[in-house]
């Protein structure tokens, strides 16, 4: 029994010390929230892999910024689709298939003030939500 209370407080004691340290780390990091958010394209900076997009709608993280324009940052791993309907499977483009004026839903992360999207839908309706 002694040992099984040992055990219990030395994991106790690791954990008390652990945790605040940990938690300290992600604080350090900002904060970071997943966004959805429909719009237009405005701007490609192909060099930068950026897409500046006027914002139309979009979920709780987007609200503030509806009207505005961000800017988007692809990474290797985002997905490019075309819709032609709303109810047309999405096929796969590419960056270079983009263009200035084209309706866009995009999902990504916002973390410190920056924009990285993980999915653009090209034609896809107005809306972040079915």
């Amino acid at each position: 029994m002694k040992k099984t209370i040992s055990l219990f407080l030395a994991l106790f004691m690791i954990a008390v010390t652990v945790l605040p340290v940990m938690a300290a780390s992600e604080a350090a990091a900002g904060p970071k929230a997943p966004f959805a958010l429909v719009g237009k394209i405005t701007a490609i900076d192909s060099a930068a892999g950026t897409i500046t997009v006027k914002v139309y709608k979009g979920n709780r993280v987007v609200q503030p910024y509806r009207g505005q324009e961000v800017v988007l940052n692809t990474a290797a791993a985002t997905r490019y689709l075309y819709k032609t309907s709303a109810t047309a499977v999405p096929t796969p483009i590419t960056f270079a298939d983009l263009k200035v004026g084209q309706a866009v839903s995009a999902q990504g992360r916002l973390a410190n003030g920056v924009w990285t999207v993980t999915r653009i839908t090209v034609g896809a309706k107005l809306s972040c939500f079915p």
